[in-house]
């Protein structure tokens, strides 16, 4: 750096600034002897005649690669500083430290060269409007620029030969921790693996990301995260999932085991200035793939078919996928393709969801040509669900009871995370615990927050075990009772099939296990349709349905009429809705009977009934129900005293529903239990079963509403004195006991 007659006075007048830069962070942790250098260079400016307040040292771009000067501000601020004619020197141990992009560097050779700037390295002093100098630094920038370029080849050479290997070290995903030498292995932490694992098991039984986080939230159920910076990186910290988190656990390959080098690759983005976007590969485009690298938690095929499943899913964006099942009522939705132009077909719910029709309109949304074909989606439907449960019939027991043991297995998962959650928060608690005890107890300042944090974690461990047993209680009680249920009716799939409980999203799950595609060929003339229906095990079997005419639903059923004909006579219309939907009869359109569709019926077809809820023109009806206000004359009561009699129990109503009209029965045998002729010898008060039992007025009345108890009605004492007490008889016991029998009778029953 000896050449004094490149430094003129005018020089010295000015700035002296030093750039320093380390490419990355690892260098200014590691090589400090390379930024002592370059903080040296300070001395040097001092030597060549620059005072102390004209050196300047510019550090800002410590960490920073010089491939680009975009996020280097402190390269930007000396860059301006120059262009502003305030620099008299620039300082750097080697010109690479101001730039490896040979744009960069030129413009500003041309800069300095402007505004008579000098650059100095350690090599000597360069004036940029000699020729020979500006030649040297542009031959020195284009070596470094190539230096660069050979460092990134042959470090990037080395990375892909330790990646085909399987040997690159990355980053795991929770559910795994690396040994100090390197190996992978699955997290030593129960409950991690756990949460893990029931991602991939409810996944390979819902086959919906969206239905695993159902799953999680439904039950309480946390996911680990593993902290990847900050102070506490290398942490698991326990939240509740989001679809985001259980999406890309599903779609990491480090979970089959796998190592994967080249999921992502950047492309150039359009715009200005320019930019790159990372996109996404499909596993047929990664570049390094080796198997059995880590401990699986699943399969590398069964991988696979999960992203085969989710890409499934997305029916709004791919045309040939299916989707996932969704909650509407075609069952076949995302399954039917069309006969003519082979295009998948979607569903149309029109004026109303017995409507709904499967309607192939591909040509009409890219070319705007006619819809190609359409066809009724029930019929289609039924042909479907008639089909598989034949297919499924005779192992229908065996799939049931294993379905039982899948949800008995599946409570005890869950059982399990839970009893991992509460063993986590009690060791929690006792660690919180440990610290205040081994705290000073003078030494407040401290003690006041680890008292606080245990106080916390007691508190989470109380609100735990109370979720806990809540739990234990409801969805995680055993299967006994519906364990025996479902065998009474694995016997008969159609009842299964159609039972309440049973969703949309359930039969199209169950479909879709037997059978891969429906094809339909639809024929408007006829109003008929050939379907095709493709089964998983690759046999195809071919059916013929056909539209009912027009207004067929219009018209009820033969065998409804008919049962309506015969209970109208005995029973209310509600008495007889119930009876219907009771034995899985509905509407033509599918609906539920109800009150008002029954009463419509009749009067349609001129069906009249023994039994009138809203009428007061007769007084009784013929299943010996009569209105309140008649009950009330014939018993010489009150209305409002009937009402709360027909409340506690003591009389049998019939009401269609709240607040309408009230019907009574009363035969002669209530008349004398309510008017006080009835012998009552023997049996108790209702205070002494109150008493007796140790219950209040109200729960014993409660049991006489739950038909445990008859109430009688007679007086105390004199018959003119008018006072009245109620007495009960057991339901079962004889009508006139004694009053020991009696007495017996009532304890056996409350032991009962």
């Amino acid at each position: 750096m000896n050449a004094p007659s490149k430094i003129e006075p005018r020089h010295l007048r000015l700035q002296a600034l030093v750039y320093i830069r380390q490419s990355t962070p690892q260098q200014v942790v590691n090589n400090q002897e390379s930024t002592r250098r370059q903080y040296d260079l300070v001395d040097r400016a001092r030597q060549m005649g620059w005072p102390e307040a004209s050196i300047h040292v510019i550090d800002d771009d410590l960490g920073l690669s010089g491939a680009s000067s975009q996020q280097r501000g402190g390269f930007q601020r000396l860059v301006a500083a120059v262009g502003l004619g305030e620099v008299g020197i620039v300082l750097v141990t080697e010109v690479s430290r101001l730039s490896r992009c040979n744009s960069d560097w030129h413009r500003v050779i041309e800069l300095c060269a402007v505004f008579r700037t000098l650059i100095a390295d350690e090599d000597g002093i360069y004036n940029p409007q000699n020729p020979n100098d500006q030649l040297l630094l542009g031959v020195k920038g284009t070596l470094f620029a190539a230096e660069l370029h050979i460092l990134q080849a042959r470090m990037h050479g080395a990375l892909l030969n330790k990646a085909r290997r399987g040997e690159l070290k990355v980053t795991l995903p929770v559910g795994y921790r690396r040994r100090p030498d390197g190996i992978a292995i699955i997290d030593p932490d129960e409950a991690v693996c756990q949460a893990v694992s029931t991602v991939f098991e409810r996944f390979a039984v819902l086959r919906n990301a969206r239905a695993v986080q159902r799953h999680f939230l439904e039950n309480g159920l946390l996911l680990p995260r593993l902290v990847q910076s900050g102070p506490d990186a290398g942490r698991i910290a326990w939240m509740r999932p989001s679809y985001q988190m259980i999406q890309k656990m599903l779609v990491n390959p480090a979970y089959a085991g796998t190592f994967v080098y080249g999921r992502v690759k950047r492309e150039a983005a359009p715009g200005t200035p320019p930019s790159s976007v990372e996109r996404r590969r499909p596993p047929e485009e990664w570049d390094i793939v080796v198997q059995d690298v880590y401990p699986a938690y699943l399969s590398f095929d069964a991988y696979l078919a999960n992203r085969r499943q989710l890409r499934d899913n997305l029916s709004n964006f791919e045309r040939k996928n299916r989707g996932a099942p969704r909650e509407g009522a075609a069952l076949l939705h995302g399954l039917v393709v069309c006969g003519r132009c082979g295009s998948r077909m979607t569903v149309s719910y029109g004026r109303g969801d017995q409507h709904r029709r499967y309607e192939c309109r591909r040509a009409q949304a890219d070319y705007a040509e006619p819809a190609c074909q359409s066809f009724l989606a029930r019929e289609v439907d039924r042909i479907a669900a008639e089909a598989f449960l034949d297919a499924v019939r005779p192992a229908g027991l065996e799939t049931t009871i294993a379905a039982l043991h899948g949800l008995a297995e599946e409570r005890r998962v869950i059982d399990r995370q839970w009893r991992l959650r509460l063993e986590r928060a009690r060791y929690e608690a006792r660690m919180a615990q440990r610290q205040y005890d081994a705290v000073d107890p003078d030494n407040r300042l401290v003690a006041r927050e680890l008292e606080r944090r245990w106080e916390t974690a007691l508190g989470a461990v109380e609100h735990l075990e109370q979720e806990y047993a809540r739990l234990q209680r409801t969805e995680l009680s055993p299967l006994t009772e519906e364990t025996e249920e479902v065998r009474r009716l694995a016997a008969d799939l159609p009842a299964l099939w159609h039972a309440e409980t049973t969703t949309a999203v359930d039969r199209k799950r169950l479909l879709r296990l037997a059978i891969v595609e429906v094809t339909i060929m639809a024929d408007a003339v006829t109003r008929t349709a050939d379907v095709q229906l493709l089964w998983s095990g690759g046999a195809a079997t071919r059916h013929t349905v056909r539209c009912p005419p027009p207004g067929w639903h219009r018209q009820t059923d033969p065998d409804v009429l008919a049962s309506i004909r015969d209970l109208a006579g005995q029973y209310p219309d509600h008495r007889i809705a119930d009876g219907l939907n009771a034995r899985g009869l509905r509407t033509r359109t599918g609906k539920p009977w109800t009150y008002d569709r029954v009463a419509s019926m009749r009067r349609v077809h001129g069906i009249p009934t023994g039994c009138p809820v809203a009428t007061t023109n007769r007084q009784d009806r013929r299943d010996g129900f009569v209105p309140a206000a008649v009950a009330a004359r014939r018993l010489g009561q009150s209305l409002a005293a009937i009402r709360v009699w027909a409340h506690d129990g003591a009389l049998s109503t019939d009401q269609r529903r709240t607040a309408s009209k009230i019907w009574v029965r009363l035969t002669p045998e209530d008349i004398a239990r309510l008017d006080g002729t009835a012998d009552v010898t023997g049996l108790p008060t209702l205070s002494g079963v109150a008493e007796q039992a140790g219950l209040t007025r109200a729960a014993v009345w409660q049991r006489v509403r739950e038909g445990a108890f008859i109430a009688y009605r007679t007086s105390r004492g004199p018959a003119q004195a008018g006072q009245w007490e109620w007495r009960l008889r057991p339901v079962g016991a004889s009508p006139c006991p004694n009053s020991d029998n009696a007495r017996k009778e009532v304890e056996q029953h409350h032991e009962a």
